[in-house]
């Protein structure tokens, strides 16, 4: 009986190890990578596809599993991404983004199984952050190591230093970045202390938040400022009506700090400052070229178009890049693929159909408020809700920049629905551990 627990201990801290390694990983488009016919295969790709062959076993071998309601809206997704290939104009694109997408439901619900039993919530967030930490001291080196004309894998090598970590480009990055900088803000400004030491959170959160700054991408510093001044008002409400923390205090005058940068940022444009020109060039914005909107607007349109072409039948996650490409009356090659599109929401509508569009975003409405909502009304510790509600707020900040990006499939992206989907199972199954309801009211078991 000894020898077969540890067995299975042994058997678990190997998959834990996996799962980690592909979490780390995750980000990584131009290391330990590979192109296998236009198709970009990463290391933590098939790092998760050992892990999903081991969760299949215990399938087959201890029965079912049990997972989160809003999980069936995903299979209903892939059901119509499928039935949608028929329309595409490129089978094998079609065949080939439908097993992606496949895959990364398959992840999410493997990924949620290992975890949510060798995890606490606690050990999940730490380790989660301590990830993001890694990719933002490979960004500290890169923005660090361009000072000295060393070119460590740079993507986009010119006088701003832009850091890319691992990624195909810094704004890539800063997407990725986003997510653990918006988690270790959130625990800070709730002086939540529960998954690591207060110098450590303070020190993680200099880190990914000076990730995303280093990577210089608009959209990222976009979303951290919205983030921020979003964060300031809800304070300003707490500072109001009773005593506030001194991290609270500061983030209730980021909206005055944001409002004085502003200001400095609009007359650094009329006076012509050359760095802030710099800065802006695509844009459009102070005289500027405006390559990089013209881009992303012309993305919207078409997506758009061609979602009003067939509303009803898609073209499936594979032939919105095609479809695009023909409709310029161009010749389609899988180099074009994942630069014609923009806006995941739209490349939904695209994709799925309508119908299968609202599979898509009920999925992504019931995990993030559905599963905030759930939280909530579950007694307990405030304590213990709040690194979920980090993690539901990272998610939707994530969801919202990629409306200004393309390609739904990306991995860091879906190993984030995991953990979210991880961190609510564990939370839902301890709550109703530790807690029974009463005529009395709630009682602590």
């Amino acid at each position: 009986m000894n020898l077969t627990l540890t067995r299975l201990n042994k058997g678990s801290s190997i998959v834990n190890a996996l799962i980690w390694f592909s979490i780390l990983t995750a980000s990584c488009d131009i290391v330990l990578a590979f192109d296998v016919a236009g198709l970009t295969v990463r290391v933590s790709q098939l790092v998760a596809m050992a892990v999903m062959f081991l969760f299949l076993l215990r399938i087959i071998r201890f029965g079912n599993v049990k997972i989160l309601t809003p999980y069936y809206n995903l299979l209903i997704v892939i059901v119509f991404n499928t039935i949608c290939i028929v329309n595409s104009k490129t089978l094998f694109n079609a065949v080939g983004y439908d097993l992606w997408l496949i895959f990364d439901c398959v992840q999410v619900l493997a990924f949620t199984y290992f975890l949510s039993k060798q995890e606490s919530i606690q050990s999940l967030l730490r380790k989660y952050i301590m990830c993001f930490n890694a990719l933002a001291v490979v960004g500290f080196i890169q923005f660090a190591l361009q000072f000295l004309g060393i070119n460590f894998y740079v993507t986009q090598y010119n006088d701003l230093h832009r850091s890319n970590g691992f990624s195909y480009e810094p704004s890539f990055y800063a997407t990725y970045m986003i997510m653990g900088s918006i988690i270790c803000l959130y625990l800070l400004e709730r002086r939540n202390y529960r998954c690591m030491r207060r110098r450590y959170l303070i020190l993680s959160t200099l880190l990914n938040v000076g990730a995303v700054v280093i990577s210089t991408s608009r959209m990222g510093l976009l979303i951290l400022l919205i983030y921020v001044v979003y964060r300031g008002i809800m304070c300003l409400r707490i500072y109001i009506h009773k005593k506030a923390s001194l991290i609270r205090i500061l983030f209730t005058l980021m909206p005055i700090v944001v409002g004085i940068a502003a200001v400095l940022f609009i007359l650094a444009v009329e006076f012509q400052v050359d760095f802030v020109l710099h800065y802006l060039s695509g844009l459009g914005i102070g005289g500027t070229a405006s390559h990089s909107t013209d881009a992303r607007s012309a993305g919207f349109v078409d997506t758009w178009k061609l979602f009003l072409d067939s509303p009803f039948l898609g073209c499936s996650l594979g032939g919105i890049d095609a479809g695009i490409i023909e409709y310029k009356a161009r010749n389609y090659t899988v180099a074009n693929n994942g630069g014609a599109s923009m806006c995941i929401s739209l490349e939904a509508l695209a994709a799925y159909g309508i119908f299968g569009a609202y599979f898509f975003f009920k999925y992504m409405w019931d995990l993030t408020v559905g599963g905030y909502l759930k939280a909530k009304k579950r007694p307990g510790d405030k304590k213990e809700r709040e690194p979920v509600y980090a993690m539901l707020i990272a998610l939707f900040f994530e969801f919202v920049i990629l409306q200004l990006n393309q390609n739904v499939l990306r991995p860091p992206f879906w190993v984030h629905i995991a953990l979210v989907s991880t961190c609510l199972q564990i939370y839902l199954r301890e709550s109703h551990k530790n807690y029974k309801v009463t005529e009395a009211g709630v009682e602590h078991v």
